[in-house]
């Protein structure tokens, strides 16, 4: 009876002993944003401009908003900007995004500009004529009055602070809600939590109930 073992199909074989050929598992390439905090650990400025044109202006719109002064923000942008110069090679792309990395040095830098102000108000320093809130025109300015985009304005900044930087991080336009609560350290369950709480909030105060008149 012939032998029939050669054409036994065993592991790693194909019609006998012959081995497999090894499989390549495609490499994912790196996001540009990250490739580009990499080059940035290596001291190239090229790609510290490619992610201050990229993000610029979502982080100032934040710090702006979350502040409510402009030469602040624009302090605070640069502040964040500098720390991620310096801390570049400490980034790890499988921890978080650049966009979630980035917004969380802003809002950590955010809440520290806050508590100096608050600490000028307590001491009896006051603002600054420079820190006095901006008057700069923006694109809610065009479709409101402006009284009624101070007291947005002023509800919002009357939000407890983790509220407010929730409803603002996920303004910015930039993160979704995984990346907001990923900025604030977070879950995503307590994020929405957060802007439930803050659109309540905000809602009661700029839009209250009207009472209703006697029969």
């Amino acid at each position: 009876m012939p032998d029939d073992s050669s054409n036994r199909n065993g592991p790693g074989s194909v019609g006998g002993n012959h081995p497999l050929p090894a499989r390549t598992v495609p490499v994912r390439p790196a996001a540009p944003e990250a490739s580009a905090v990499r080059r940035m650990a290596a001291g190239d400025q090229g790609a510290l401009a490619q992610l201050v044109s990229r993000y610029g202006g979502g982080l100032r719109s934040f710090c702006q908003r979350s502040l409510d002064n402009a030469a602040d923000a624009e302090e605070v942008v640069q502040d964040v900007f500098f720390q991620a110069w310096r801390e570049a090679g400490r980034y790890r792309p499988e921890a978080a995004s650049v966009s979630t990395w980035l917004y969380g040095i802003a809002v950590s830098r955010c809440i520290d500009r806050r508590r100096r102000r608050a600490f000028r108000a307590f001491v009896g320093l006051g603002l600054r004529e420079e820190e006095l809130p901006s008057e700069a025109p923006d694109a809610l300015r065009q479709t409101e009055s402006r009284d009624a985009l101070e007291r947005t304005r002023a509800a919002i900044a009357a939000l407890p602070a983790r509220q407010r930087m929730a409803l603002l991080l996920t303004a910015s336009g930039d993160l979704d809600n995984a990346g907001a609560a990923a900025a604030l350290g977070i879950g995503v369950g307590a994020l929405e939590q957060l802007l439930v709480r803050a659109r309540r909030t905000l809602r009661e105060r700029l839009d209250p109930p009207v009472p209703r008149s006697g029969a």
